[in-house]
């Protein structure tokens, strides 16, 4: 797996979700938190059309990161 780097303060990521978070347009670097990130992802399935294989890459990186979320939360 990838290796985990920082942006801001708040946000721990990696390369790969970064790479599939570029494909649906959204930037980590202009987001503050993790929650951001993840109301971004929402925001997105919304609107967009996806073939599984697509949803599932998503689906993956939001599972990734609320649960690196809640991790993070509870030290």
């Amino acid at each position: 797996m990838d290796e985990l780097k920082k942006y801001g303060d708040n946000i721990v990521i990696n390369d790969y979700e970064i790479s599939v978070l570029s494909k649906c347009n959204i930037d980590v670097t202009k987001c503050k938190t993790i929650a951001e990130i993840l109301l971004l992802i929402d925001r997105y399935l919304d609107d967009a059309d996806l073939e599984d294989e697509e949803y599932e890459e998503i689906d993956f990186v939001a599972n990734n990161l609320s649960e690196r979320l809640y991790y993070m939360g509870n030290k």
